[in-house]
């Protein structure tokens, strides 16, 4: 069924106008009056529709129900990656909303070779994700900014830096039951020795994903799953206790 997100949805009343990109949405899944659709809003309540009037240029629905199902993570989960090239950045920005991620926050470091941010492409690729994998919020996507300004920033719960010459510490030997955990991911030439004792400076712990060197883009989803499998939702456990 087609999922929309709507801003302040049911905030006035059961009824919907839609236009702009949820109007070419609806007429792109050739929905026509009397058919049902989902949308959901900022404060994770999803409602089901029913749209009466597809017209030129605004659709009109009706709110037909509302819930608040419970699919988003319970750990507050911030990815850092470092600013990837094209198709890999997208990639990232896709599954880390898939993934559960609440937080995106791309960092400049020095091996990074991209250059540049499209931040609202970015923006536009999460709100996607979470319509597409039934998720009741969206991700909020960071500008890029240097490493040493994103280390410094007051972080709730765990800080973690992953490293390939990390040895000792892989990350799924760090801690018990957290909250919230802020993972660093570096860029396809890694971290540089410096940018690693900068994070560890500001609380920042360094751990190893597995190991083989992974692909910055791998490395970024992997970390975002196995953080949600050690503290959230991706488990039948739901999280460590």
């Amino acid at each position: 069924m087609l999922r929309l997100f709507v801003a302040r949805a049911g905030a006035e009343g059961p009824h919907l106008r839609l236009a702009g990109a949820d109007l070419r949405h609806l007429r792109a899944q050739r929905v026509g009056p009397g058919e049902r659709f989902v949308v959901f809003d900022e404060t994770g309540a999803e409602h089901e529709a029913r749209l009466e009037r597809l017209g030129g240029r605004v659709a009109e629905a009706t709110i037909l129900a509302t819930h608040h199902p419970a699919r988003e993570s319970p750990l507050d989960l911030v990815l850092a990656p470092a600013l990837l090239k094209g198709a890999k950045m997208d990639l990232v920005i896709e599954k880390a909303t898939e993934l559960g991620v609440r937080r995106v926050a791309p960092v400049l470091c020095r091996h990074a070779v991209a250059q540049g941010a499209r931040l609202e492409r970015w923006r536009r690729l999460a709100l996607a994700a979470a319509k597409q994998s039934g998720r009741t919020s969206v991700p909020v996507v960071d500008a890029p900014r240097p490493l040493a300004e994103v280390v410094r920033e007051s972080w709730p719960g765990l800080k973690l830096i992953a490293w390939e010459s990390e040895r000792d510490t892989p990350l799924g030997a760090v801690a018990g039951a957290v909250p919230a955990v802020v993972v660093l991911i570096g860029p396809e030439g890694g971290f540089a020795e410096d940018e690693v004792a900068t994070a560890r400076a500001h609380g920042f712990t360094s751990v190893t994903l597995a190991p083989r060197i992974l692909r910055a883009e791998t490395a970024a989803i992997a970390a975002a799953a196995l953080c949600q499998h050690r503290w959230g939702d991706l488990s039948t456990a739901r999280a460590v206790r």
